[in-house]
């Protein structure tokens, strides 16, 4: 049935990811109206989006649906519906790990496999689907940083890395298998899958004793917000997290109430 959208998404270069989701979202909308594609119309969309809302999904969610959606019907179907509104996104303050937490995560932690991709994901600041496809001519340790290839929005980037990276990525190296496989953290599939890295951060933040949800992604806005406390200038971050938009990147820093906070006087105490 969406051959068609499958197929267009290959023509404009989308990634997996992308594809899939539009896909997803397309074959959740016609089983939920019970509809051939050519009788769905705009109130058949906004119930769709009126039952997610209901359900307490997350507006990010909603608006991937309602983008799904209208790519294949207004852009590959080419029909008109009124037009609905996106919602507006939640105002949220971004939960980070601190600096002694990650140093926790990463102490903890014996394999030093392991423990390279822990103090990767917060040393580089790059996503998930990046590092598990590191290769080890990517990498650049006399100037201490890492080419990303093909991130997000298939683009190439550079990152930074630490000096501590430095040591560890050479100490990781000398132990390692000798393979023709030129992946930093190879399997016999080629490298490791995300799931491994989940599975691996999962066990360290139980040693670690640590009550926040551990998650790559949460190490990289802890990247990104140490930084910028650091006095990093935003679009510098902005790069090396890899965004098109610098509103992106000051989403993802959380502006810590303790660094404001802590300069103003509560009335009462005048």
């Amino acid at each position: 049935m969406f051959k068609t959208l499958i197929e267009e998404c290959q023509l404009r270069n989308y990634s997996k990811r992308t594809s899939e989701s539009y896909l997803y979202f397309n074959k959740k909308f016609i089983k939920f109206c019970n509809k051939k594609t050519q009788e769905v119309n705009y109130k058949d969309i906004r119930s769709f989006l009126l039952h997610l809302i209901s359900r307490g999904y997350s507006s990010s969610y909603v608006n991937l649906a309602h983008n799904s959606i209208n790519f294949y019907y207004t852009q590959i179907c080419k029909r008109k519906f009124e037009k609905i509104s996106f919602q507006k996104r939640e105002q949220k303050i971004k939960e980070i790990l601190s600096k002694e937490e990650i140093v926790k995560l990463i102490e903890v932690t014996d394999n030093i496999k392991h423990k390279l991709i822990i103090s990767l994901l917060y040393s580089s600041g790059i996503r998930i689907s990046e590092l598990i496809k590191i290769k080890l001519n990517d990498i650049d340790l006399k100037n201490k940083t890492l080419l990303v290839k093909q991130g997000k929005g298939k683009k190439d980037r550079y990152t930074i890395i630490s000096q501590k990276n430095v040591t560890e990525i050479i100490n990781y190296i000398s132990k390692k298998r000798h393979t023709k496989n030129q992946y930093l953290f190879d399997s016999k599939q080629g490298h490791i899958t995300s799931r491994t890295v989940q599975e691996i951060l999962k066990i360290a933040s139980k040693k670690a004793k640590i009550v926040k949800q551990v998650t790559p992604h949460r190490l990289r806005h802890s990247f990104a917000t140490h930084l910028k406390q650091n006095n990093t200038n935003i679009f510098d971050i902005q790069r090396l997290l890899g965004h098109k938009d610098v509103r992106t990147t000051k989403g993802y820093i959380n502006n810590n109430q303790n660094d404001w906070t802590k300069l103003i006087r509560s009335p009462r105490d005048y």
